[in-house]
């Protein structure tokens, strides 16, 4: 398939793949719609080189546009959850500090599920390196309250972790 022929396809099927995601990942799609288009066309750029091209490519499109929703969705579900990655440490620090930031990675999750869902929703998703908009969008919140959830709640954080005795 030369350029051409892609560029084509992207036009003719882009609005396919924006429906396929919107359609699984519901109200976070519009923070995730970009990045899952751009895997799905670098999927079907790698799959089909030459002239292995079916005539009528859409249901492949289809699937692979939900199968890099469903990626993406986890992915962020794993970092908004602090998942597997969160317990992920550098092993070349010395044993104590490996032990210590675990244990301050186990009084942080405890606090977190000490606060309110949103709140914790929009510190985890902050925590995390989401800006106030882009949380704004994942949990379709508007822009006051997505800044307001994250400062209470950093706050509540700060206040739970200080009575454990961990401060500043």
């Amino acid at each position: 398939m030369n350029e051409e022929e892609f560029g084509h396809l992207v036009r003719q099927y882009s609005r396919l793949i924006r429906s396929a995601v919107a359609r699984v990942a519901g109200p976070s799609a519009a923070g995730i719609c970009d990045d899952v288009e751009q895997r799905v066309l670098l999927a079907l750029w790698q799959a089909m080189p030459g002239e292995q091209m079916p005539d009528h490519p859409s249901s492949y499109i289809y699937r692979a546009a939900v199968r890099e929703t469903v990626r993406a969705v986890q992915g962020l579900k794993e970092t908004f959850e602090l998942g597997p990655e969160a317990d992920k440490a550098d092993l070349s620090a010395p044993p104590d500090a490996l032990l210590q930031a675990k244990e301050l990675g186990r009084a942080i999750r405890t606090a977190l599920s000490e606060i309110g869902t949103d709140r914790r929703r929009a510190v985890t998703a902050h925590l995390a390196g989401y800006e106030v908009k882009e949380i704004m969008v994942m949990f379709d919140w508007p822009y006051h309250k997505a800044r307001n959830l994250i400062a209470r709640g950093m706050a509540d954080l700060r206040r739970k972790l200080d009575a454990r005795g961990y401060s500043d």
